[in-house]
C-alpha cells in the first residue's frame, strides 16, 4: 500500500512549532483558551491584541431580543480558534443538544440536533447560502472551520426563517472578513498561521491578506487554508485506513459602502480535495484485502480495489445588498442572492469487474446545487405604548440534484443505457420552494410577544432515468417522475418576560411542516415489490413547545464577575413521519393474511408513519471573572415513535434510534493577565445508551444503533499572546488527554479518536 505520509523531520514549520511551544510554554503547554462575555452581534469590532481577558465563552445566549434569540447559542471566532476542530461537526459537538453522527473520516460527519439527524431536519447555511448533501452513506457538511468566524445555532422548529423542514433546528455559519482582522489603526494587514495535530500528523497552513479604503468605501479579504493529514489514529493505536485529510480552501470576501445607508457584501468560498477513500465515508472499520488479492495485485493495488478515488469540490457564492437609512426606521431592506454547489466524482480502478450497482457503480458523478433569493424588510415603529419590530419577507429556493453512475456490469445491457444511468435509490430531480413570511415583535414594558406566520409552496419534480428499466409507467409498477406540489402555513408564537434584572422567562410554540425531498418522492426499484415512486406521501408535521428561564447575576463572589444559567424544557410532537417502507409492507401482511409480495400494487418506497414524540431538558451554566471562568452544561433527551419504523401496525411504542445519550460538558480555567495567558481544563461525560429500538421490535435491526457504554473524556487548552511580539499568538489544545477508548453512540460502533495534541502559532502583520 502506498504511504501518503511524510516524516515529521521533513516538515520544518511543524518542527519549529513544537520547539517553540515546548521551550516557551513548559508550564502552559497543556492548556488553552478563554471565556468570553456575551456579545451583541451588531457590535463585531476588530479585536485588539491586548484584550486577552475579554474573550467569549464556548456557548452563550445570543441575546434577549425575543424568545427565539433567547433560546439560541453562539460560537464566536475565538471559540473556533480555541477548539482547533478538524470539521464543523466536531466543533458543534460540544454544544448541549447538538451531536456529531457518523465517523471521524473526512467528509463522514452529519449533525444531530435534539434527536433529529437527517439532512432535511437541520438547515445549514454559509453566508446565507443553503448547504446540504444527501448522497448515500456520505456526510452532509464539508466546510473548512478555518474560514468561519461565527456560528449561530437555533434548536427546534421555532425560527420562522427556516421554512420548509428544519425540525431539528438550524446552523448559520458566517465567514471571516477584513474587519475581523484589521486593528483600529490599520488599513492593510496580513496573517499567517501554522498548525499541527499529532494524532494524524496533520499540518494546517493558513494565510490571509486584507485591507480597507482609508475613506471607508470598501474592504476586502483573501484567505487561503490547506490541510495535509494522514490516517487518523484510534485510542487502541490502530488507524482508520485511508482517512487522510487533504483539502485546500479559499475565501474571497469584500464589502462596499456607497453611503452611510448602503452596504453591498460579496462572498466567494471554494474547497477542493481528492484521494483514495472508502466509497461510504460514514462506514466503520474496513475489511482488509485477501491474501490472494495481495499476491495477485500487490498490497497497494489490493487496497485500492476496495476504494474509490474521490474528487470533491464545494463552492459557495453570496451577494447581499442592504439599505438602512438612519433617519427612516421603516426601511431596513436586505436583498440576498446565494449559490451553493457540492460535487463528488468517484471512480474505482479500471480493471475492477465486480458489480457495484448498489454502491454508486464503478464511476459516479453527483452534485447538489442550491439557488436562493431572499428579500426582507425590518421596520421599527410604535403604536401607543407598544414598540414594534416588523419583519416581512419573501424567498425563492431551488435545490437541484444531478446523479449519474457508470455500472460496468451493465455495459452491454440496453435496458440500463449500457451502464450509464441513475441508481434507483438516488434519483435526480429538483425541488422549488416559494415562501412568504411575516413576524412582529411587540414589546410592552418588560414583555415581548412575537407572533409570526410563514407560507410555503413546494414543488418537487423528478427526472426520468437514463435506464428504461426504471421508467415503467404501468399502474402495477408506477415509475412516475412527474411533479407533486405541497402548500401550507407555519404559525409561531413566542413570548419573553424580563421579570427583573436577574430573571428572564421565554416560551415558544410552533406548528410547521416539511414536504418530501426528491429522494423520498422518486426513489424506485427496477425489480422487487417496492418498485413505485412515492407520489401519495403526505407532508410531515411537527408541533414544538419550548419553555425556558435565564438567570443573570453580577458581582457574586468576585468583583466584576458574572454568572448566567439557562434552563430549557422542550417537547416536539411529529405526525405523518416520512420514512422508507421496509419490513411490513401492508396491513394484510401484518395480520398474517398474505406474504409481502402479495400486498396491493403498486407499493411505494416511502410511506407516512403515525407519529413520534421527542422531549428533553437542557441546563447551561456560565461563569466569568477577571481570573476564573467556567462552563457546565447538561442535556438529556427521550424519544419514542407511536409504532415501529418496520411495522406501523405493531400496536405499541418503540424507542427512536437517533436519540443521543444523556451528556454533560464542563470547562474550568483561569487567566494570567501579567503573562497574557489563559489556561483551562475541559471534560465530556457521556452516559451509556441502553434504550434500543430492538427492545420493542427485535426484528428492526436495520433501523437501530448498537447500545453503547458511557465514557468520560478530558482535555486541556491554553493560549498566549506575548506583549513583546505584537500580533503573535500561540495555542495548544489536547483532546482525549488519557487516550480513553470510546465509541460514540451515534457513530454506531465507530471508534472515537485517540489522544491528539493540537499546536498552532499565528502572526498578524
Amino acid at each position: 500500500m502506498a504511504n501518503n505520509s511524510q516524516k515529521l523531520e521533513k516538515r520544518p514549520i511543524a518542527t519549529m512549532i513544537q520547539k517553540i511551544l515546548t521551550g516557551t510554554l513548559v508550564l502552559g503547554a497543556a492548556f488553552s483558551s478563554a471565556v468570553y462575555a456575551t456579545e451583541d452581534p451588531k457590535e463585531q469590532k476588530p479585536e485588539k491584541q491586548n484584550e486577552v481577558m475579554k474573550l467569549p465563552t464556548l456557548s452563550v445566549v445570543e441575546s434577549l431580543h425575543n424568545s427565539t434569540s433567547a433560546g439560541s447559542s453562539v460560537l464566536k471566532k475565538a471559540d473556533i480558534d480555541r477548539t482547533q476542530a478538524d470539521n464543523v461537526a466536531q466543533l458543534l459537538d460540544q454544544l448541549p443538544g447538538v451531536s456529531m453522527s457518523g465517523s471521524p473520516r473526512p467528509g463522514g460527519q452529519t449533525l444531530n440536533i435534539w434527536g433529529m439527524g437527517d439532512q432535511e431536519d437541520i438547515k445549514v447555511t454559509l453566508d446565507d447560502a443553503p448547504k446540504g448533501f444527501e448522497k448515500y452513506r456520505q456526510g452532509s457538511i464539508f466546510i473548512e472551520p478555518e474560514l468561519i468566524k461565527r456560528v449561530e445555532v437555533d434548536k427546534g422548529p421555532h425560527n420562522l426563517l427556516n421554512g420548509n423542514g428544519g425540525f431539528g433546528g438550524s446552523v448559520k455559519l458566517v465567514t471571516k472578513e477584513a474587519n475581523d482582522l484589521l486593528r483600529p489603526d490599520e488599513d492593510w494587514g496580513g496573517f499567517v498561521k501554522q498548525s499541527y495535530h499529532t494524532n494524524d500528523r496533520q499540518s494546517i497552513s493558513s494565510g490571509a491578506i486584507y485591507g480597507r479604503d482609508p475613506d471607508g468605501f470598501a474592504d476586502g479579504l483573501l484567505y487561503v487554508s490547506k490541510r495535509d493529514g494522514h490516517n487518523i489514529k484510534r485510542p487502541d493505536g490502530t488507524h482508520f485506513e485511508f482517512s487522510q485529510n487533504n483539502q485546500t480552501s479559499y475565501l474571497l470576501k469584500t464589502n462596499f459602502y456607497p453611503s452611510d445607508a448602503h452596504t453591498i457584501s460579496l462572498s466567494a468560498m471554494r474547497s477542493e480535495s481528492d484521494g483514495w477513500q472508502p466509497w461510504a465515508a460514514k462506514r466503520k472499520k474496513m475489511s482488509v484485502p485477501s491474501v490472494y488479492d495481495i499476491k495477485k495485485y500487490g498490497l497497494d493495488e489490493a487496497w485500492k480495489r476496495k476504494l474509490v478515488f474521490r474528487h470533491q469540490i464545494d463552492q459557495n457564492y453570496t451577494a447581499k445588498w442592504n439599505i438602512a437609512p438612519e433617519n427612516n426606521p421603516w426601511l431596513n431592506l436586505t436583498m440576498i442572492y446565494a449559490y451553493s454547489k457540492t460535487e463528488q466524482n468517484d471512480h474505482r480502478p479500471e480493471d475492477v469487474t465486480a458489480n457495484y450497482s448498489s454502491s454508486i457503480g464503478n464511476k459516479s458523478w453527483v452534485d447538489y446545487t442550491d439557488h436562493l433569493v431572499d428579500i426582507n424588510n425590518k421596520s421599527a415603529f410604535s403604536t401607543g405604548i407598544i414598540e414594534h419590530e416588523l419583519l416581512v419577507g419573501t424567498r425563492w429556493h431551488k435545490n437541484e440534484r444531478n446523479v449519474l453512475m457508470f455500472d460496468k456490469s451493465k455495459i452491454k445491457n440496453k435496458n440500463y443505457n449500457y451502464g450509464y444511468y441513475q441508481p434507483g435509490y438516488m434519483p435526480a430531480g429538483d425541488q422549488f420552494t416559494y415562501s412568504f413570511y411575516i413576524q412582529d415583535s411587540l414589546k410592552i414594558g418588560s414583555v415581548t410577544v412575537t407572533p409570526g406566520v410563514r407560507y410555503d409552496h413546494v414543488r418537487n419534480k423528478g427526472r426520468e432515468n437514463n435506464a428504461s428499466t426504471y421508467n415503467d409507467k404501468s399502474p402495477e409498477v408506477n415509475h412516475d417522475y412527474s411533479s407533486v406540489t405541497y402548500t401550507g402555513w407555519s404559525p409561531h408564537l413566542g413570548m419573553m418576560w424580563q421579570a427583573n434584572k436577574n430573571l428572564s422567562l421565554f416560551a415558544d410554540i410552533s406548528h410547521t411542516w416539511r414536504a418530501p425531498v426528491v429522494d423520498e418522492q422518486y426513489e424506485v426499484q427496477g425489480l422487487g415489490s417496492l418498485r413505485g415512486s412515492s407520489r401519495n406521501l403526505d407532508v410531515e408535521r411537527m408541533t414544538g413547545v419550548r419553555l425556558g428561564a435565564i438567570l443573570d447575576f453580577n458581582n457574586m463572589m468576585l468583583e466584576d464577575d458574572s454568572l448566567q444559567i439557562r434552563t430549557t424544557l422542550f417537547r416536539n410532537r411529529g405526525q405523518d413521519e416520512i420514512f422508507k417502507r421496509r419490513g411490513i409492507y401492508c396491513k394484510a401482511q401484518a395480520d398474517g393474511l398474505v406474504p409481502y409480495y402479495d400486498c396491493e400494487k403498486p407499493q411505494a418506497n416511502y410511506r407516512n408513519l403515525p407519529g413520534y414524540t421527542i422531549e428533553g431538558l437542557e441546563i447551561e451554566t456560565f461563569y466569568d471573572s477577571r481570573t476564573l471562568f467556567g462552563k457546565l452544561s447538561f442535556s438529556t433527551l427521550r424519544g419514542q415513535r407511536d409504532a415501529s419504523p418496520r411495522d406501523p401496525w405493531i400496536g405499541h411504542k418503540t424507542w427512536i434510534a437517533d436519540i443521543p445519550p444523556t451528556s454533560a460538558h464542563a470547562m474550568l480555567g483561569f487567566k494570567i493577565p501579567q503573562w497574557q495567558m489563559v489556561m483551562g481544563w475541559k471534560g465530556e461525560f457521556i452516559r451509556k445508551q441502553d434504550r434500543s429500538l430492538l427492545d420493542d421490535d427485535p426484528a428492526a435491526s436495520d433501523w437501530s444503533y448498537h447500545k453503547s457504554k458511557g465514557y468520560a473524556l478530558h482535555g486541556l487548552f491554553a493560549s498566549w499572546r506575548p506583549d513583546f511580539i505584537k500580533g503573535f499568538e500561540a495555542r495548544v489544545t489536547i483532546d482525549n488527554l488519557f487516550n480513553r477508548d470510546y465509541y460514540p453512540y451515534l457513530g454506531d460502533e465507530v471508534s472515537g479518536i485517540g489522544r491528539n495534541y493540537k499546536f498552532s502559532i499565528s502572526q498578524q502583520f
